[in-house]
């Protein structure tokens, strides 16, 4: 093997990433993107490199709370992700981020698993400069075509185990998870807004985020947009509430 074959080993083992793990996204400007299921790429570091804390590991060096415009604030992290290659110890630092206090059109919100995201966001950044997801992150996933051969490639077994025929899970996570149009999302994020705004009592809103429609929903979105509705559902709640209190009051 050529030294430039063998400093693209770790690379060119990672860089293709299995459609069922991802999902597609939208934001705000009109950006739009995937993104890779953060414990895929635990589980494919642990196959690289071995189990967590022996092969490899990550160690969080500082966080913070940073004020931005407003009352916003921004929760920053920064980690160092290690692992072991050809006995040698490997480092990479690098940072996460997560609104922590921010404005909707709703209001301010506070996102109390703003330290878990960010984490989550350091140790995705990290593994990607050794490779892994690496087509997601070149653009390649924006090629039809391309993501259309990655179905068919991961569709026949699992890549952790070498062989085994899982068609029944490649099959549910492709048909229930990811691969949604950015008008997709929307409207299934609009039809639950909707449906929360117009739930009468606190039960009713109980009801809905319990329902079985509203599971599968839920697991097709990114977990952004799932946090966004399972929010919506809670300020419904309260405010129900809150004006229950009052009329009990009066």
């Amino acid at each position: 093997m050529t030294d430039q074959s063998k400093n693209l080993e770790i690379w060119n083992a990672v860089e293709a990433t299995d459609p069922n793990f991802t999902k597609q996204f939208n934001r705000g400007g009109g950006f739009r993107g995937t993104a890779t299921n953060a414990t895929y790429l635990i589980k494919k570091a642990t196959k690289m490199f071995g189990p967590i804390g022996i092969g490899w590991g990550w160690t969080v060096m500082e966080e913070n709370f940073h004020p931005g415009q407003d009352k916003d604030v921004i929760h920053v992290l920064k980690l160092k992700l290690w692992y072991i290659w050809d006995e040698q110890r490997g480092e990479i630092e690098h940072f996460g981020q997560t609104q922590f206090v921010g404005k909707n059109k709703n209001g301010y919100y506070t996102d109390e698993e703003a330290p878990k995201k960010s984490l989550t966001d350091a140790l995705s950044k990290s593994l990607s400069t050794l490779g892994f997801a690496a087509d997601v992150h070149l653009g390649m996933y924006d090629d039809n075509r391309y993501v259309n051969d990655l179905k068919k490639d991961f569709k026949g077994g699992d890549e952790f185990d070498g062989g085994a025929n899982d068609n029944d899970r490649g099959d549910k996570k492709q048909g229930d998870e990811g691969g949604l149009t950015a008008e997709q999302v929307d409207a299934i994020i609009d039809r639950w807004e909707k449906d929360i705004k117009d739930a009468k009592t606190v039960p009713a809103v109980m009801d809905l985020v319990g329902s079985d429609d509203f599971k599968a929903d839920l697991k097709r979105l990114h977990p952004d947009d799932e946090a966004f509705l399972r929010k919506k559902a809670n300020d419904r709640a309260k405010a129900l509430k809150a004006g229950k209190d009052k009329a009990d009051a009066a």
